[in-house]
């Protein structure tokens, strides 16, 4: 298990990515929608993250609907230049603060977001970073609290990190694919096919039910494309 520590310094390592690769695009690459997110900008993916910390700062969490609240910190930067919104995101995330979301929360959406932004704009990214791997230790945790309220199968899950089980309500199922595979799996960055396509020992349908049951992550309605990572 990750410590708070790591959790800060893959969520810092995904900031630096993606705050060099936002830099360099010019207005047509930042107008981008990105596919795997609420038909957001490559600009508004970056409203969101720097609105997640400033929100985090002020205490201002989500009391009913978290589409609502992230959709709220993109609109309070629309309009600003993106060279403001990067400033601002890199002052807040300077501060310390012991509030949350947890370092988990935020360093599994700082990758999660990274990627997307891979996608949206076809390149290609690193996936044997720190950030991935503590990402899919974070999706492991997620699928498991899904699995059991949904009283699905477990899933006894086999990548380059070695075999993890996540938790269900009856007897495991086997999955054998990347860690990378298995985080986009958790967060819904694939189609239900390219999902069932994974490297699944029995019938993938009644654990696919359950992860996206609560609509938080959903899976994509076609295939998602994205160009090979190393």
């Amino acid at each position: 298990m990750s410590t708070v520590e790591e959790q800060t310094e893959a969520y810092r390592a995904s900031h630096d990515r993606i705050d060099t690769l936002v830099r360099s695009l010019n207005n047509e690459q930042l107008a981008t929608v990105v596919t795997c997110c609420p038909l957001w900008t490559v600009k508004d993916l970056i409203g969101h993250l720097t609105g997640v910390l400033e929100d985090r700062r002020d205490g201002n969490m989500p009391t009913g609907s978290f589409a609502e609240w992230t959709a709220a910190q993109v609109a309070r930067h629309r309009d600003e230049p993106i060279e403001s919104i990067l400033e601002t995101w890199r002052e807040a995330s300077a501060q310390s603060i012991d509030a949350p979301p947890s370092m988990a929360s935020l360093s599994f959406d700082a990758v999660t977001h990274e990627f997307d932004l891979y996608q949206a704009l076809g390149i290609a990214g690193d996936r044997s970073t720190d950030s991935v791997r503590i990402g899919a230790e974070r999706s492991l945790g997620r699928m498991s609290s899904m699995l059991k309220d949904g009283s699905a199968p477990g899933v006894r899950v086999t990548t380059e990190d070695g075999t993890n089980l996540a938790e269900g309500a009856t007897s495991p199922l086997a999955l054998e694919t990347s860690r990378y595979s298995f985080m986009r799996l958790t967060t819904g960055r694939m189609s239900r096919a390219q999902a069932e396509a994974l490297g699944w020992g029995s019938d993938p349908a009644p654990v696919l039910d359950s992860l996206y049951s609560d609509g938080f992550f959903v899976l994509q309605p076609v295939d998602v494309t994205e160009v090979d990572g190393f």
